[in-house]
């Protein structure tokens, strides 16, 4: 799809959140008048843990759904990253036996 239109919409739209790092593909299927389904794969950061992640999600579609509309199926397929670490060494990790 070009780069305008409600896909453009849509990733402006997505971009607004906080726990959006970068939408990676959007897909928008139906014709101009009439979308049927949208798809999207972002990079999802600043969520703690896991149980964290459905509401997140929810949040994503409320977004996409507001520039779409209510009667649109909407798919997010979120691609997290992990949080940046230092370096550990290895006899950090490792545990050297007493024998």
């Amino acid at each position: 799809m070009p780069n305008s239109g409600p896909a453009t919409q849509i990733r402006e739209a997505l971009l607004t959140s906080p726990y959006i790092e970068e939408v990676l593909v959007t897909k928008v299927a139906g014709s101009a008048e009439e979308i049927a389904v949208v798809g999207v794969r972002v990079s999802i950061a600043n969520v703690p843990d896991l149980a964290s992640l459905p509401p997140v999600i929810a949040e994503l579609r409320a977004l996409v759904r507001g520039v779409v509309g209510t009667d649109v199926a909407v798919f997010v397929e979120p691609d997290t990253t992990a949080p940046e670490r230092k370096n550990v060494s290895t006899e950090s990790i490792v545990i050297r036996s007493w024998d």
